[in-house]
């Protein structure tokens, strides 16, 4: 009989955080990155994430979350803000995935080149 071992507690990748909503506490938990970008709208907007928070849940759906109401947010406000010019400037659109799929081309090359070796039987 086989012994099971319990799995490891895993970590949530989540950041809980205490905002205000209109005065009132609560508690969001986002992504480090989802967290980084609402600060830098923030930044951008001249206003709190509270302020942001706010924003949001007067114009979130009834019955929907605020948290998944704010993750929306943050990715329309970039998409919105997005152009071809920076776009540009943060080195997009110029082959960079391009690279990464040339790479992965390489590395199958050289994984044929071995296998057909070793089943050579000349």
């Amino acid at each position: 009989m086989a012994i099971v071992l319990p799995r490891p507690i895993e970590r949530s990748s989540l950041v809980i955080r205490t905002v205000k909503v209109h005065g009132h506490r609560t508690s969001v938990r986002l992504e480090p990155n989802m967290w980084d970008s609402m600060i830098e709208i923030s930044r951008r907007e001249f206003c709190t994430p509270d302020d942001v928070c706010s924003y949001v849940a007067e114009r979130k759906p009834p019955h929907g979350s605020l948290t998944s109401s704010l993750r929306v947010f943050i990715l329309d406000y970039f998409r919105q803000s997005s152009t071809e010019d920076g776009h540009m400037s943060a080195g997009h659109g110029q082959n960079m995935f391009m690279s990464q799929q040339q790479d992965r081309w390489l590395m199958r090359d050289i994984r044929t080149r071995r296998t057909t070796a070793r089943f050579r039987t000349d």
